[in-house]
């Protein structure tokens, strides 16, 4: 693994003002998805998910307005060649700029890998769109995290876990499979890694 942040990696139902209530199933999207793009390019993620949610253990349509701490923490890796057991890869977020067009920026302590944000709240859903610009010739692959602990305003201790993996988006995973020859990406790596070449 490429050392993708799992913030919560089995989805059982627990109960608990520490733990996550509920738990829902939300998409990011990556577009142009090429697999190659030029230095200065931009590829845009962008996040939009309703208030009305279904929670995938009791299949009943929660409404979970007002989110305040809704968001991601993306990591950016670079490449560089490894083996089954070693990834082979390095820290690269520094290789982009990043334009946050619908949501905000938020501190993380290890910046050189991992960019977070928050999405916005809106009243019909949440949203989320940033623009990430490379400025480095070389193999990425890009992964945002699941949320977990998400709580509302209007009560702190109902928690939810959101589940954010990639739809309507050519992952590219090739790159990542012939950096690490013979090694199978997880389930966890299918759903949460998109790789690109900049040239």
């Amino acid at each position: 693994m490429v050392g993708v942040i799992s913030v919560f990696s089995t989805c059982k139902k627990r109960f608990g003002c520490a733990d996550d209530t509920y738990s829902f199933e939300t998409n990011i999207r990556a577009y142009p998805d090429h697999d190659s793009i030029r230095v200065n390019d931009t590829i845009w993620l962008e996040y939009s998910a309703p208030n009305q949610l279904k929670d995938i253990f009791i299949n009943e349509v929660i409404d979970y307005s007002n989110a305040e701490n809704l968001g991601t923490a993306i990591a950016f890796d670079e490449l560089i060649g490894g083996s089954f057991s070693d990834p082979g890869s390095k820290n690269a977020a520094d290789s982009f700029r990043i334009n946050v067009m619908v949501g905000k920026a938020t501190p993380n302590p290890y910046s050189s890998r991992i960019r977070e944000f928050l999405f916005e709240a809106g009243s019909s859903g949440y949203k989320f769109k940033v623009g990430i610009i490379p400025q480095a010739k070389g193999i990425y692959c890009l992964a945002p995290s699941d949320a977990h602990r998400v709580y509302r305003s209007s009560d702190k201790c109902t928690k939810a876990f959101f589940r954010i993996t990639f739809s309507n988006t050519n992952q590219h995973l090739y790159y990542y499979q012939q950096s690490r020859p013979g090694y199978t990406p997880s389930q966890y790596e299918m759903t949460h890694m998109y790789c690109f070449k900049v040239y």
